[in-house]
């Protein structure tokens, strides 16, 4: 394994080189942490004030999140996708998490028009979109028909379940499930085209 720095990964980390960082975090590698959180830290906090509307909930869940990072570092596979998707699922499970135990006596759920605007490229969307691989993500995104996007938007920016998307649609849940898969599996397929999985 060569030797990297922590500099070296912030300012041009592959995603060779974020594999690497994993497997010393695996082996219990402090600064290996140190160096995903520099590389993903903003992009993990964004994830999560959009998911959870508050700066100080969303740095106590991205810190949860790397504390599972640290913990389940050996359970990455890359076969299943890089790192940053690993890490952006974990950040994303640590918000639903805390939306179902915490959350639901602190906060109030994102309006449906926020949860589309996300899709529909507001600010934080272009930051995020810009770090997780620019423009073939937002166009992979856009090229899903509407409902797709929405089911899609409020599942994983908004963090609902899919029983939740279809109460607050008023679609049948059903028809959410079909949605969902669809869409992913046109995202999947779209994003492996384009080499981003």
């Amino acid at each position: 394994m060569s030797s990297l720095t922590t500099s070296k990964v912030v300012s041009t980390g592959t995603a060779a080189e974020d594999g690497q960082w994993l497997v010393r975090v695996a082996r219990g590698d402090a600064d290996a942490l140190g160096a995903l959180y520099d590389r993903y830290g903003r992009v993990v906090f964004g994830v999560l004030y959009q998911m959870l509307g508050s700066p100080e909930i969303a740095e106590e869940v991205a810190q949860d999140a790397f504390h599972a990072v640290w913990r389940r570092a050996h359970t990455y596979r890359a076969d299943r996708g890089s790192v940053r998707v690993w890490l952006l699922a974990i950040a994303r499970n640590a918000a639903i998490d805390w939306r179902r135990t915490k959350g639901k006596r602190q906060e109030r759920e994102a309006e449906i028009d926020e949860a589309v605007a996300l899709v529909e490229e507001t600010a934080l969307e272009d930051r995020v979109i810009t770090t997780l691989g620019a423009e073939r993500v937002r166009a992979a995104v856009a090229a899903l028909p509407a409902e797709q996007r929405e089911v899609l938007s409020l599942a994983f920016w908004s963090g609902l379940s899919q029983s939740e998307i279809a109460t607050r649609t008023s679609v049948p849940l059903g028809t959410v499930k079909t949605r969902v898969r669809l869409g992913m599996a046109k995202l999947r397929e779209r994003l492996i085209g384009t080499g981003l999985l």
